[in-house]
């Protein structure tokens, strides 16, 4: 039995479409695992916080994908780019340190911060990170200073 045309090449579009998911991944490129601990002048931190992973757009190696890592009491993170712990994507990152008291809020509360301002900037925090492309997973460990 012969096929009409237009069913014929349904199926090849199909079977094509078939073929390329098949070979293909997530699209994603490759992030290199990174995770560490926080800490307050060498010891625990006061609470739970966030980093934020930002591109300053200098370096070799620079990617335009920030990246985010929330740390625990302890002061324990796992860095993600695109889903939790995937780590980061090669490039030269400046780091952000948010670590709440009193947490940012629509209600005109104070806002009181367990670190010191200087941290909340990435331009000022004076913590950089660079990832090469083919490193393997990094540890990395920040140490905040109160003076």
């Amino acid at each position: 039995m012969v096929l009409p045309m237009s069913t014929r090449a349904r199926g090849l579009a199909v079977l094509v479409l078939i073929a390329l998911a098949a070979g293909c991944g997530t699209g994603e490129p490759k992030c290199i695992p990174v995770s560490g601990k926080v800490t307050l002048d060498g010891g625990k931190v006061p609470g739970p916080g966030f980093i934020y992973f930002t591109t300053d757009g200098t370096g070799k190696v620079v990617t335009s994908r920030p990246g985010t890592a929330e740390f625990d009491a302890e002061g324990n993170y796992r860095a993600q780019t695109f889903t939790t712990g995937d780590g980061l994507l090669p490039g030269v990152y400046a780091l952000r340190v948010d670590c709440w008291k009193t947490s940012p809020n629509m209600d005109g509360k104070p806002v009181v911060s367990f670190v010191p301002q200087r941290y909340q900037d990435a331009s000022r925090s004076k913590l950089e990170l660079t990832v090469e492309p083919d490193a393997k997973p990094i540890t990395h460990n920040i140490d905040l200073s109160s003076k």
